[in-house]
């Protein structure tokens, strides 16, 4: 390979894990930030996670909510 494409992928690869170690270091303090709340509120994280994620995905339907919520249900007779 030549001079540039050599430097061009090092460059890269420090780009790449650094986001690699970020990425690592948020994960430990979401862990840790959730663990914290379990601790004061008795909070069960597993249930506040799918807890967040209901959240999002329910403020991501906007005007589509009222349908939603009706399926929802139905799903819920259905679903075991």
């Amino acid at each position: 390979m030549n001079s540039k494409i050599d430097n061009e992928l090092e460059t890269f690869v420090e780009r790449y894990t650094a986001i690699e170690s970020a990425i690592a270091e948020l994960r430990e303090d979401r862990k840790i930030l959730i663990s914290d709340l379990k601790e004061r509120y008795d909070i069960t994280p597993k249930v506040l996670r799918k807890a967040i994620r209901v959240a999002k995905i329910r403020t991501d339907m906007a005007e589509d909510i009222t349908e939603f919520d009706h399926i929802v249900d139905q799903l819920e007779g259905v679903i075991k």
